[in-house]
Parts: C-alpha cells; sequence; structure tokens
C-alpha cells in the first residue's frame, strides 16, 4: 500500500482514539477500539505533510476517509482506495489506472487492522500538557513499521480529542496528520464503498487478482 493509503488508514485510527494507555497517559486516552466499533461508521477530514528526510515537511495536502466496519474510502489528492471488505480499488487518477486486488493480501494497513495493532503494540507516556490544556503523548514500538508516533491530545473537550500526530517510519521519514472534522453513523449506500467503472469510462481497469 502506497504511503498516502497508510497516513489516511492511521489518520482513520488515530479518529478512533484506540491507543493503549499506560501511566498517567491513561488518565487521558482511556478510550478503546470497541468504542469505535459502538459507530455505525465514522467520517473524517484531515490535513497531511510529509517529510522525507523526517526535518523538512513538504505543503500541506487535504484529505478525506469514511470507514464502515471492513470497508473503507479513502481520497487524496491524486489517488483514491475503496474497499468493500472483500475488494480494493486503487484509483490513480493522473494516470487514469485502477488496480484491483483482494483486500485479503493488504490487510496488515486496512483501518481495522490499525486500530487493533495500536490497543496491541504500542506503549503510551505522556510527556506534558501544557497550558491550553494541549497533552503531547508518545506511542512507542521500536519492532513496529511506525517506530513512533507523538500525539497531541485536547483535554479541555468533554471526551479527549487527537488533535494531530507525527508518524516517525522506519525508512526515516515522518508524516504530520492534522485531524480537522469528525462525523458519525453517517447515512452510506454500501455501493459508496465501490468503485463504479461506468463513472470512468477513460480508465485503465487492472485486475491484479
Amino acid at each position: 500500500m502506497k504511503i498516502k493509503n497508510i497516513i489516511a488508514c492511521i489518520a482513520l485510527a488515530f479518529a478512533a482514539q484506540a491507543v493503549s494507555a499506560q501511566n498517567n497517559a491513561e488518565k487521558i486516552i482511556r478510550v478503546m477500539v470497541d468504542q469505535m466499533r459502538s459507530h455505525k461508521n465514522v467520517e473524517m477530514v484531515f490535513n497531511y505533510q510529509i517529510s522525507p528526510d523526517g526535518k523538512t515537511l513538504g505543503e500541506s495536502e487535504k484529505g478525506h476517509a469514511w470507514l464502515q466496519g471492513e470497508a473503507y474510502k479513502i481520497e487524496m489528492t491524486d489517488q483514491q482506495t475503496i474497499s468493500d471488505g472483500k475488494t480494493i480499488w486503487s484509483y490513480l487518477i493522473d494516470d487514469e489506472e485502477v488496480m484491483v486486488s483482494n483486500a485479503s493480501e493488504g490487510t496488515d494497513n486496512t483501518p481495522l487492522k490499525l486500530l487493533t495493532s495500536l490497543d496491541e503494540s504500542y506503549v503510551a507516556t505522556l510527556s506534558g500538557i501544557d497550558a491550553k490544556g494541549i497533552a503531547t503523548i508518545e506511542l512507542a514500538n521500536p519492532k513496529g513499521q511506525y517506530k513512533r508516533v507523538t500525539l497531541k491530545i485536547n483535554t479541555k473537550k468533554s471526551r479527549p480529542n487527537i488533535d494531530s500526530a507525527d508518524i516517525y517510519i522506519e525508512d526515516g521519514s515522518k508524516v504530520v496528520v492534522t485531524i480537522k472534522e469528525m462525523k458519525f453513523d453517517q447515512e452510506l449506500d454500501d455501493k459508496f464503498f465501490t468503485f463504479d467503472a461506468k463513472k470512468h469510462p477513460k480508465v485503465d481497469v487492472i485486475d491484479m487478482r
């Protein structure tokens, strides 16, 4: 899965606030995966920036994502990723290509897999809370693809909300995700999580199954 798809999947996982909490961090983010699954679906708007060298950030770009059970849809600047839980359509907009694969072949980086792995694999530590009530929490997993994640969480709200996340990837790069808006329990048709080739007659469909 390309890095932009991973970014959106991670952002969805953060929207669920499914992290393993220890020490003082437990008082702030003791919200587990089951809370996310209590909602029919989640819709999220976020911005993201990529730093290939881990220091210099690129321009901010906008992303939009939806998650409903095993199905998800991710819209980025130049690509879309859609899955109904069985099939994944990776649509490269500029190339006018859509690659079709089995969902079972990409489960490591799906939103639900990330929800589970965050809860199971990461250790959380509270670094501090500033005057505005923004808590900094460090997530560490030396054996994971994402070695370290720094979360900024607004503790002044009725339920702690994640404002942003700095994600440090094993290749030395960094991604900054800022969550702008979240909605829950939208009315989404099943076809929403499929790619309609009839609406894109010029797109070359490459079936990789």
